[in-house]
């Protein structure tokens, strides 16, 4: 071997080993377009710590979010495509555009109690994984979504959907429209951002809104009167991605990283005993700046809210075409309908 004669040239090959070994680490970024209170990014913080801690310097996660990317949530099938960043998360009902399929999975009122979620949820992973797959984009895991009371809050009493039909509804999709239509109550979208004004000078009457949250948008101030429908707002979970080209380049032992972190993810994010046993603390909390809960809705109007989501469902589905209908079959064989 020929020996490095040269003070000067053996500095700078001990200089191109470390720049070298410096380079051996695997930097990913993973967008999350939440805000950092949110309890999904929480979670996607706890999965970057579990995988830097445990990839023993091979591989490092950062972690940009609020929006930080400048990442749009309906572009998430795209820009998962294309490499940059290398991990994310989507909740199918942002996907509408570009996947009919995953948009038709549940639709408000379809779901009534964690256990009826349970049922269909492996036919929902199943469902996601085989769509985001054809589409080049890795499953690595999944994210449960918190079970959020679907309930009514409203500027006078509201008892019944006899009462409520004679109110201006404030929904959040076109599903929800066309349910609460079939009932005959006149319901729009209203922005987030201006739900708390829209109710305050009588735009709308009422909000479908969950309790558990309601105090996050203020809604306690200008809606003191409330009603639980009978339904949560749609579970579907989340999928963790990955690029799936960095992923087949990555080595066997750093996918088991990430894949650990993401069943730890799973498991903290699915109980939704929690949720439920956190709604009597958020109406309690909601009730001492004077709210008023009645009664749920009755098993009648509930017969009847869950009739009429029913059938919005399969509206959805028609209009997404073939796949979307075999999917909300699928969906609705596991849930027992």
């Amino acid at each position: 071997m020929k020996a490095f004669r040269h003070p000067l040239a053996l500095a700078l090959c001990l200089l191109g080993g470390l720049v070298t070994g410096a380079q051996a680490q695997t930097e990913w970024k993973f967008n999350n377009g939440y805000a950092a209170t949110r309890a999904e990014s929480g979670h996607i913080r706890a999965f970057a710590e579990n995988v830097n801690q445990k990839a023993a310097g091979k591989l490092k996660i950062t972690v940009l979010e609020g929006g930080a990317m400048g990442l749009k949530d309906a572009d998430a099938l795209r820009w998962m495509q294309s490499g940059t960043p290398e991990l994310g998360f989507t909740w199918p009902p942002f996907l509408a555009r570009d996947s009919a399929e995953m948009a038709s999975l549940y639709v408000f009122g379809v779901v009534s109690t964690p256990q009826e979620h349970q049922k269909a949820l492996p036919t929902l992973q199943e469902i996601m994984r085989a769509d985001l797959n054809k589409r080049d984009i890795e499953v690595i895991g999944f994210m449960g979504l918190a079970f959020l009371d679907g309930s009514i809050f409203c500027r006078q009493p509201i008892r019944s959907l006899a009462e409520l039909r004679s109110m201006k509804l404030r929904v959040g999709t076109r599903d929800q429209i066309d349910t609460f239509k079939a009932l005959g109550v006149a319901a729009q979208t209203v922005p987030q951002a201006e739900l708390y004004s829209a109710l305050q000078t009588g735009v709308v009457d009422c909000a479908l809104y969950p309790a558990a949250i309601a105090a996050t948008v203020s809604l306690q101030e200008v809606a003191k009167h409330v009603i639980y429908t009978g339904f949560p707002f749609p579970p579907v979970p989340y999928a963790l991605m990955a690029n799936q080209a960095k992923w087949k380049a990555l080595p066997e032992d750093l996918k088991g990283v990430l894949r650990g972190a993401a069943a730890e993810v799973e498991k903290n994010s699915f109980d939704n005993s929690k949720d439920i046993a956190g709604w009597d603390s958020a109406r309690d909390k909601l009730r001492a700046q004077g709210v008023t809960f009645y009664a749920d809705f009755s098993r009648a109007d509930q017969d009847a809210l869950r009739a009429a989501a029913l059938k919005s469902w399969e509206t959805l589905a028609a209009a997404g075409g073939p796949g979307a209908v075999q999917v909300r079959a699928r969906v609705a064989r596991a849930l027992g309908f």
